[in-house]
């Protein structure tokens, strides 16, 4: 799955495959990229910074395998 937003600015839970720091329990956001880099496979970021070619901004990925199509070619 793949999501875009206009900011350029990478978040931390992306950043160089590492994540983030987890926000205290007492936070009212900021949980996102956690439970999406502990539910997924492998994520990624690419910055779109060429506006010819996008609007810009960047485009967060995470891939999630099936548990039954693992190993399996298509």
């Amino acid at each position: 799955m793949g999501v875009w937003d206009g900011d350029w600015r990478v978040p931390s839970g992306f950043r160089e495959g590492k994540p983030g720091d987890v926000p205290p329990g007492d936070a009212e956001g900021g949980r996102g990229l956690h439970l999406v880099r502990a539910c997924a496979d492998a994520v990624g970021v690419s910055v779109l910074r060429e506006l010819g070619a996008s609007r810009g901004g960047k485009l967060l990925w995470a891939e999630c395998r099936r548990d039954d199509m693992a190993g399996k070619r298509h």
